[in-house]
């Protein structure tokens, strides 16, 4: 028998589902942005992904690019930075679960409905003044993130995770803000991520979002980037 919690959290998912728009018709996205608090400069990043998991990132540093990838089975890097130089090799333990996570196409909340992770529904809270549904996720790859969403536009405005930084379990937040309808979707420009109760953030803004690219499934194939 559904519990009042059950019913309510079908709720707030089917107004969560219809904030966002139809992300059934994207079959894949390049999105240019910029990492802003991580180093004393600006870091231009390309991210393109690809249904139903691929993912690639491409990072800009000081004239050297950085790639990290998912094919969907392999994850796997080239830095410029490291001794291993322009060669392809696995993605780190501390580095391969955000990359999982962030595999999901249409991200994790659409992900726990169809892939059946557990997601409970925590009640209304007061967030910076604004009402929030507390939604609580566990990811196989990462574990449980919180997630908030405003409770007038249904639209993730927090999150809660847990993930490594230099090796330690630290706890973040993720805020997201600055959402713009796009091709009939709602897509977040802003993010500001930093250690749970510090005022201190990395930014990322979001500069142009292309829906439908065309994107070679060698983009995410480490055997194609080897000799890159």
């Amino acid at each position: 028998m559904a519990t009042t919690a059950d019913m309510t959290l079908e709720r707030v998912m089917q107004a969560h589902l219809a904030a966002l728009g139809d992300v059934s018709k994207l079959q894949s996205r390049r999105v240019k942005l910029r990492i802003i608090g991580m180093a004393p400069f600006e870091i231009p990043t390309t991210v393109e992904a690809k249904r139903p998991n691929l993912l690639r990132r491409d990072v800009l540093v000081q004239g050297q690019t950085q790639v990290s990838a998912y094919d969907g089975k392999d994850a796997w890097k080239i830095d410029p930075f490291l001794t291993s130089g322009k060669k392809a090799v696995d993605l780190s333990a501390e580095e391969l679960p955000a990359m999982l996570e962030e595999s999901y196409f249409d991200g994790i909340l659409v992900a726990t409905q169809k892939l059946g992770f557990p997601l409970q529904y925590a009640g209304i809270e007061k967030l910076d003044g604004r009402r929030v549904h507390v939604l609580k996720v566990s990811i196989p790859a990462t574990g449980e993130s919180t997630i908030y969403l405003d409770a007038d536009s249904f639209l993730e405005i927090k999150r809660l995770q847990k993930r490594p930084v230099m090796g330690r379990m630290t706890e973040l937040e993720v805020y997201t803000s600055d959402y713009r309808l796009h091709d009939g979707l709602m897509v977040a420009y802003r993010f500001e991520i930093g250690t749970k109760g510090s005022a201190q953030r990395m930014s990322i803004v979001v500069d142009a979002v292309e829906n439908n690219p065309v994107i070679a499934a060698s983009r995410f194939q480490r055997a194609a980037n080897l000799a890159n």
